[in-house]
């Protein structure tokens, strides 16, 4: 089965355009817009309050565009939000030291809640991964390094080439 060239995950496409507004015109209104949040684990040497829920969200959402996704949405009072931007992680390719693929950059939201207290689920539930998944997962990894090795000395060539 073949997919479309232009078929990739929300979070890597651009939003569209807000329409910019000018006194007289009308209120644009936009009903759900392309962006998106998903609950992330906080680090594990950094616990949170039970009051705090850590977010990944789009690079473009600003601080009133999480505060109203999560109570129009959801219906989540919030009390306050606190946005954090990590840089990505800057690959280099190890002959040159030039920066080959920079991943990109992350956004964060730590919302903190009104009148609600929240716990991370416990998807596992005690449960261990299977010595299947461990290994295969290992195998993969190892696929992986020995595919980069043989691609280390190309640095102009693109990936859909090698």
């Amino acid at each position: 089965m073949r997919l479309p060239a232009n078929l990739q995950y929300l979070y890597k496409s651009m939003t569209p355009r807000y329409p910019k507004w000018q006194p007289g015109d009308p209120t644009h209104r936009i009903f759900f817009p392309q962006f998106w949040m998903r609950i992330v684990r906080p680090e594990e040497n950094r616990p949170l309050r039970h009051n705090v829920v850590r977010f990944e969200c789009h690079i473009e959402m600003t601080k009133n565009d999480i505060k109203q996704y999560l109570e129009k949405l959801y219906k989540i009072e919030t009390l306050d939000i606190t946005t954090i931007i990590k840089q990505g992680k800057e690959n280099r390719h190890p002959v040159s030291s030039e920066i080959i693929d920079p991943d990109p950059d992350r956004k964060f939201a730590y919302v903190f809640l009104k009148n609600e207290t929240f716990t991370y689920p416990d998807i596992w539930r005690g449960q261990k991964p299977s010595d299947e998944f461990v290994k295969d997962e290992r195998r993969m990894q190892t696929a992986n390094e020995k595919q980069k090795a043989t691609n280390l000395y190309r640095p102009g060539l693109s990936t859909w080439f090698r």
